[in-house]
């Protein structure tokens, strides 16, 4: 298995912060489908507040492209790569629609302002198709990565906050 290139991990104490957001439920399942090398970031606090987590990550021979698991998860929660291991397609789009498909209700995201530019009325209307909305949204300012990122939930049968036409 290739080593992934020089990929942006979730810091320890972000994810931390950020799964403050979360209301978590008895019985949730959950998924992190890029959990980083080793134990970090949100697979790390997850596992250690008592949560069940299943997860994937390409660099320890779980690729979530190739996941089907046997059941759909109430949460995902996840910052998503935009590269594939040799770097010649962004993958971000293509990801979370994956974790929409694997998801019945809650789909938490850190975002890059690409990828947020990137959540076009053409896609808006695909989530809106599929019963996603986008329901809550915190900006951030992570100074180790260098601009704005945004931890954002997309709710099944969620009221939108964003509105498009």
């Amino acid at each position: 298995m290739p080593e992934c290139p020089d990929f942006h991990y979730t810091p320890d104490e972000i994810a931390n912060n950020l799964l403050k957001d979360i209301k978590f439920f008895k019985g949730d399942t959950i998924l992190e489908p890029c959990k980083g090398r080793g134990v970090q970031g949100f697979y790390k606090h997850l596992t250690e507040a008592g949560h069940d987590v299943d997860w994937c990550e390409i660099d320890e021979g779980v690729d979530f492209f190739e996941y089907s698991p046997p059941y759909k998860y109430s949460k995902v929660i996840t910052n998503p790569p935009y590269k594939d291991n040799d770097e010649s397609e962004n993958i971000a789009w293509r990801f979370m629609l994956h974790c929409f498909d694997l998801c019945l209700d809650e789909c938490w995201f850190l975002l890059n302002h690409q990828m947020m530019n990137g959540l076009t009325p053409i896609r808006l209307k695909q989530l809106a198709k599929i019963n996603f909305g986008m329901t809550h949204l915190r900006v951030l300012n992570i100074k180790q990565w260098y601009g704005r990122y945004y931890w954002v939930c997309f709710k099944k049968g969620g009221k939108s906050i964003i509105h498009f036409q």
